[in-house]
């Protein structure tokens, strides 16, 4: 495993991600390469929805990525887009401007650390 910085190591708890996958570094490296490819497409999509104001497609998208946060252990992002989600469910148009930004920024902090680990 490569070097990363120690102030993103908080952004994926690698210890029960191998736990779950029996240290099969293999298959990590497979589930961070998926989420790498997937992210431009997933910052796109939170992107058009958030200026088209479509408040079901930010919901769902949020809905989606915390699936996937959760798979990874990837506690901070799975938190944000858990939050965004219930915005969304809400119609809160104020906390899922200020949210959708900050989910943003994690999901590119958690995507270039998986890029590091591999």
């Amino acid at each position: 495993m490569a070097d990363v910085d120690d102030g993103m190591r908080g952004l994926v708890d690698m210890d029960r991600l191998r736990q779950r996958f029996d240290n099969d570094d293999e298959l990590l490296g497979e589930i961070f390469r998926v989420f790498q490819t997937e992210t431009p497409g997933r910052r796109a999509g939170f992107e058009q929805a958030l200026a088209a104001g479509d408040m079901n497609a930010v919901t769902h998208l949020a809905h989606s990525l915390k699936g996937v946060a959760a798979t990874m252990f990837a506690e901070p992002l799975r938190q944000v887009a858990y939050d965004l989600e219930m915005a969304g469910r809400a119609g809160d148009t104020a906390a899922v401007s200020r949210l959708a930004a900050v989910l943003l920024r994690r999901l590119e902090a958690t995507n270039q650390y998986v890029a590091g680990l591999f």
